[in-house]
């Protein structure tokens, strides 16, 4: 699947998410049900887990990723968040293995285009968001297969306990449904770029923890979460 076709499934993804969203304003809560909060700064934490990128090792050649956030919602329309996870993988080919496991954290907050009135009856959202992540990732090759062709030899080759850290911005596009009293659920299409090493290095990781594979000038994730709020 190409880039592109990859993003405008994400984007598919995201706008039947928002379409449930606004269809839930005259459906979710029973018209008697107002919260007043306008004086109100603080109104709650989110507790998010991903659940599709766990479900999405099946597809990713042994590569498994998890996350989990939290946000804090300020007046409904401001909502700082931080991020955490970890990642691996264990590719194996014909010519080559390739482990890896590492960390990642990000850092950033998202604003709320919508429903964000003192009398409304639901606490559903639609954000745009930015993140600064950062990565560590440990891998190792081996038995990797070189021919040398001036000799005409061939052997094994091996690179272990490598380490990378990694940076990179992130734009998040995203909504989250209130599907009963405090629990809500949630999808955010992830646009990474600008990615860059803390240190120098003449090897390079395959994949890096939060960010994807490297090498790419754009990566795309997706994140679908269920939430609890505080």
């Amino acid at each position: 699947m190409t880039k592109k076709l990859t993003l405008k499934y994400y984007i598919s993804i995201i706008f039947c998410f928002l379409s449930a969203t606004l269809y839930a304003e005259e459906t979710l809560v029973p018209d008697s049900t107002f919260i007043d909060r306008r004086k109100e700064v603080y109104q709650g934490t989110y507790l998010n887990l991903d659940i599709f990128n766990p479900i999405a090792t099946a597809w990713r050649d042994g590569r498994f990723e998890g996350s989990l956030s939290l946000d804090v919602d300020l007046w409904h329309r401001l909502f700082p968040a931080v991020e955490v996870g970890v990642m691996t993988a264990d590719i194996k080919e014909e010519t080559y293995k390739y482990e890896t496991i590492g960390c990642f954290a990000k850092l950033g907050a998202n604003y709320n285009f919508i429903n964000f009135k003192s009398d409304r009856r639901f606490d559903h959202t639609f954000y745009a968001g930015f993140r600064y992540g950062y990565g560590y990732t440990k891998y190792s090759l081996t038995d990797a297969e070189l021919e040398n062709a001036y000799w005409d030899e061939s052997g094994k080759y091996a690179n272990l306990n490598q380490e990378a850290h990694f940076g990179w911005f992130e734009v998040q596009v995203g909504t989250r449904v209130q599907i009963y009293k405090n629990f809500f659920m949630g999808v955010a299409l992830q646009i990474k770029t600008f990615g860059h090493f803390y240190d120098k290095s003449p090897w390079f990781p395959t994949y890096i923890s939060g960010y994807g594979k490297y090498g790419e000038d754009v990566n795309f994730g997706l994140n679908y979460s269920l939430s609890y709020r505080f």
